[in-house]
């Protein structure tokens, strides 16, 4: 999963200029370059990491406002950008122009629906604190010297929390993600140098989080419903499908699914530890288990490079492994997430977030570890590391930032970037990357048996149909009716809705637009040629890479 993108760099020379949104090159006509960077603007306000994420540090430096005031404003800067880019005259462009058209036209339709409609910030208090605690962190790694950004930034946090306590009205489920993030928000300011600044955002987060854990009789926890789940499925996704629809075809596959893994599971072992690796779990610190998982990157892109896969192309730098950031483990789990390198910034290093180790690991734990990791072609870290790292997400987004095109690498398509990453897995294996072991298909069959069932719950939880036990026990399976654990994974349908379907969703659109460029190839095809052009449109929703690859018409506006 894509999480907040971080990476170290050296400081940057003074005589060059910071990128910043407004000086981006965008191809088009001036009508539709200006509508594009406003409603980039508006969603950067919405989402300020982004901006540190990518690389425009001075972007950065401002938190969300969700006041009436500051909604409307940003509502009429919308609608003023879809009023005008519905008089321009797109269709007589190229494909490239209409997919960049029609591609900002849904982002600007979906940023309105979030404002205007969703209103999920009125309880979700996250939606201040998540970009704020991502955007800290990233300008530390990023611009590391750019203590005046971090600065201003720290000015800003007074005010926001006032706003927060005069907008937002949490749930029991809200408070408990916020005050996670607020842990984590906390400890990174305290370990700025000390200022007036910083001692009254400090005083004042720690003060919201004291009180928020005092309120009572709080709802447990909100959804934004199924008419709204449904307009996100066509107008943002731009999918075909229903929710029901959805629930449907995933459950069609999952028993296509069982009945694979049934056929497998009775010649498929747990590995058993050689001497050395009861030696290395003895011994294991933080430094060799991120090894560990440094190795497993390191031999999957050998055998990526040695293959007849894909192209990888030069300026694709490395991924390393670390600890998941303290303040991304209430929405994101520990572990499960990467991060990766900025478009507009040196530097082409990603990050694979993974466990954080523990010193009081029992020996078995400590095994387990090992065994996952050493093993990984026969254990579940083998389609883990694959999706995280090569050829999943940090191969496809380390090439889209290579393009030079910042409507297609600034922001992306949470669809295709992780149907993206679960095809890479079953990719992979096939082709031989894991080895030739039951357990190797085994377990990339039950990564994606895990996917399909994240459908289910993702939209019976926001259509209203299920509350987040009965998610909880159905993604457990083996618990009582009750029991199920309602932890980050479930929590994720009712703090980011639609995100958890996107991986089962995008891969089925990609393996169908694979046959559909197979049979219009015929002997031309390769998978090579497949993957290098697809990865080569960037990370836009997979019905404009059927434009690019198929000639289909971009999808008409509504």
């Amino acid at each position: 999963m894509l999480a907040l993108a971080l990476s170290f760099l050296m400081p940057a020379s003074a005589a060059v200029t910071p990128p910043t949104l407004a000086s981006l090159k965008f191809s088009g006509t001036p009508e539709f370059v200006r509508a594009a960077k406003d409603v980039i603007d508006v969603r950067l306000s919405l989402l300020p990491n982004f901006a540190a994420e990518s690389g425009l540090f001075d972007d950065a430096v401002r938190v969300p406002s969700f006041s009436d005031e500051s909604v409307a404003k940003l509502v009429a800067r919308l609608d003023k950008d879809l009023s005008g880019m519905r008089a321009m005259p797109w269709r007589k462009w190229s494909v490239d122009e209409q997919i960049d058209f029609r591609w900002t036209y849904a982002m600007a339709q979906e940023a309105r629906q979030q404002l205007a409609v969703e209103k999920i910030y009125r309880h979700r208090a996250a939606s201040w604190l998540e970009p704020l605690a991502n955007d800290y962190i990233a300008l530390l790694s990023y611009a590391p010297e750019r203590a005046d950004l971090r600065a201003e930034l720290t000015a800003l946090v007074p005010a926001m929390v006032k706003e927060m306590r005069e907008v937002c009205a949490p749930t029991v489920k809200d408070v408990k993600t916020a005050d996670g993030i607020l842990a984590g928000l906390l400890s990174t300011l305290k370990a700025e140098a000390p200022s007036e600044k910083r001692d009254a955002a400090v005083a004042s987060l720690e003060t919201y989080r004291k009180d928020m854990g005092e309120l009572k009789g709080l709802k447990d926890f909100e959804v934004i419903g199924a008419g709204a789940y449904g307009w996100r499925l066509k107008h943002a996704l731009l999918l075909p499908w229903s929710p029901q629809d959805l629930l449907q075809i995933a459950k069609l596959e999952l028993f296509v699914v069982d009945e694979e893994a049934a056929k497998l599971k009775s010649s498929v072992a747990a590995p058993k530890a050689l001497p050395e690796e009861v030696e290395l779990a003895k011994n294991l610190t933080k430094d060799s288990m991120l090894g560990m998982y440094d190795e497993i990157v390191r031999q999957n892109m050998a055998f990526l490079k040695r293959s007849e896969l894909l192209t990888v192309p030069e300026g694709v730098g490395a991924i390393r492994a670390r600890e998941t950031p303290e303040a991304m483990v209430p929405l994101t789990g520990d572990g499960g997430s990467m991060n990766p390198p900025p478009p507009f910034a040196a530097g082409d290093q990603g990050w694979w977030n993974v466990q954080h180790f523990k010193a009081d690991w029992t020996q078995d734990v400590r095994l387990s570890t090992v065994l996952d990791a050493r093993e990984f072609r026969r254990t579940d870290e083998g389609p883990y590391a694959v999706h995280e790292g090569v050829p999943g997400h940090h191969l496809q987004l380390s090439i889209a930032r290579l393009k030079v095109n910042p409507l297609r690498n600034l922001l992306y398509d949470n669809t295709f970037v992780e149907g993206w990453a679960l095809y890479a897995e079953q990719m992979f294996q096939e082709a031989g990357g894991l080895g030739p072991s039951p357990e190797a298909r085994y377990n990339t069959l039950m990564s994606y048996r895990f996917r399909i069932r994240r459908v289910f719950y993702d939209v019976r939880v926001e259509t209203g149909e299920w509350d987040l036990q009965k998610g909880a026990d159905f993604k457990d399976e083996s618990v009582k009716p009750g029991s199920g654990s309602v932890d980050p994974e479930i929590q994720r349908a009712i703090q980011w809705p639609t995100q958890l379907i996107g991986y089962f969703v995008g891969k089925r659109q990609i393996v169908a637009l694979k046959e559909d460029y197979k049979r219009k190839l015929g002997a031309k095809y390769s998978d090579r040629l497949f993957h290098d052009e697809l990865l080569a449109v960037g990370g836009i929703p997979v019905v404009f890479a059927r434009a690019k690859l198929l000639g289909e018409p971009v999808p008409d506006l509504d």
